[in-house]
């Protein structure tokens, strides 16, 4: 097979390498009909070292065996037409944008960092999360079925050296039930009427929308700028905001709509490509202390029908509970990473931690007033279900644990085993250059 040693191309690392121009490049490895290229190996190898203080081994090696067995997937994906589409790329790259520029202040910053249109920069971007998209998908087709049985999770957990068991801290099943005072007919007739009068108003042009958002609009964190609310994409409002606002014509002010928050009129400022730029005013229905109470009421019903079991955490969950991080697990905390509902106490929220403390097993908490990110404010209560002190792993307290572990165990077995067999079938070149690294002995002898 012909190779050809050196390319011009534009450069397309990460997000932290992402300054670069047209550079002079060279093929480092081959796999099948895909390449590694010189400037991939270093944009990963200047990110490691920047996120890594220390590596066992040669890193360099290692990265440039990760990017072969990368290339192998993709190999199996083109065999196997896998395929991820147009709009789930789009939307991973919009995502990582709008996560980079917010670490770094906004698009224009972004872009003066970069040197080049957010537009320009996607273009660049989408090969490459194309590439570790589909990546990924052959991965999933590979581990889809593969589970730990019980007996896996034995013996994962026998063949563990007694001095080599973690130690977990304090962990608890903890239930959480939140619920937000529903406005009378008269507080949303009035606020109706009031935003009704407010948009009249800017039509008649006797306030301007900013003069107007200023002076009235209940979203104080946007008022102050006038109501606008900066550049967003869809998926980012709720549904009901977000399809009034990417059909207004520029310049144009909105009919009165509610959301769940209350009262908007919106004013379209700009439309670039798939984001708007928008202003709006809120008004709020007023909740005064009768709703509070009748909340509370409600509540401490909820409490006793949990008691005398008539009703279980799962239906009040599901019917009543405003918490969308628990609603959907029966009102209960879980461990991210192993989902768990058995969770450390130190990941807790320490509001919600302290109030923890002072539950007993099986105690549920009298109904509390909080106050939501929003601004809003409800009732909640608490259910302590389980605490486990502090320990050593055993299998009683910590299956789920062990078997998260256990899993993620035999899945990394099957895709070595894929990756033993699977590459014997493709031709493999890696540059000689490479040569005595061990990490890449396992790709000795495949080429031709």
């Amino acid at each position: 097979m012909k190779l050809l040693k050196t390319i011009v191309l534009l450069f397309l690392g990460g997000f932290s390498f992402a300054q670069e121009n047209r550079v002079l490049d060279e093929i480092v490895a081959v796999v099948g009909e895909n390449i590694v290229l010189r400037s991939e190996l270093e944009a990963e190898y200047a990110q490691a070292k920047a996120q890594m203080q220390a590596f066992d081994g040669d890193m360099k090696c290692e990265l440039l065996n990760q990017l072969v067995i990368q290339k192998l997937y993709l190999h199996k994906a083109a065999l196997d037409s896998i395929v991820v589409g147009d709009d789930r790329v789009a939307g991973e790259v919009d995502r990582r944008i709008q996560y980079y520029a917010s670490q770094i202040g906004g698009e224009a910053n972004l872009e003066k960092y970069l040197g080049k249109s957010i537009a320009e920069y996607k273009k660049q971007m989408s090969v490459k999360v194309r590439e570790q998209m589909t990546t990924q998908q052959v991965q999933q087709t590979l581990i889809a079925n593969v589970k730990a049985s019980p007996t896996d999770v034995r013996k994962f957990f026998a063949e563990i050296p007694s001095d080599s068991l973690p130690t977990f801290g304090k962990e608890i099943e903890l239930g959480v039930i939140t619920d937000k005072p529903t406005p009378s007919d008269y507080a949303r007739q009035y606020a109706l009427e009031k935003i009704t009068g407010i948009r009249k108003s800017i039509i008649d042009g006797t306030y301007s929308f900013d003069i107007a958002a200023r002076s009235n609009s209940d979203d104080k964190g946007t008022a102050v700028n006038g109501g606008e609310l900066g550049y967003f994409s869809r998926g980012q409002m709720v549904s009901e905001f977000e399809r009034t606002a990417f059909r207004l014509p520029e310049d144009s002010i909105s009919e009165v709509i509610e959301t769940q928050y209350g009262f908007h009129i919106i004013e379209l400022i700009d439309r670039k490509g798939e984001k708007v730029n928008a202003r709006h005013i809120l008004i709020k229905p007023l909740i005064v202390k009768s709703d509070l109470n009748r909340l509370k009421n409600q509540m401490l019903g909820l409490i006793d029908a949990l008691e005398n079991d008539s009703l279980t955490m799962c239906q009040v969950a599901t019917e009543y509970s405003e918490d969308n991080q628990t609603k959907d697990n029966c009102g209960f905390y879980t461990d991210p990473t192993t989902g768990s509902t058995q969770v450390p106490v130190e990941t807790l929220d320490p509001l919600i931690a302290a109030k923890a403390q002072t539950l007993k097993v099986g105690q549920y908490s009298a109904p509390e007033q909080y106050q939501d990110y929003d601004g809003t404010v409800g009732y909640r209560f608490f259910i302590l279900k389980k605490e486990v002190p502090a320990h050593k792993a055993n299998l009683r307290d910590d299956y789920q644990k062990i078997q998260t572990l256990a899993t993620e165990k035999k899945q990394e077995t099957t895709v070595d085993n894929w990756v033993e067999q699977y590459k014997s079938g493709v031709y493999v070149w890696i540059d000689k250059k490479y040569a005595d690294c061990e990490e890449l002995s396992g790709w000795k002898g495949l080429s031709n």
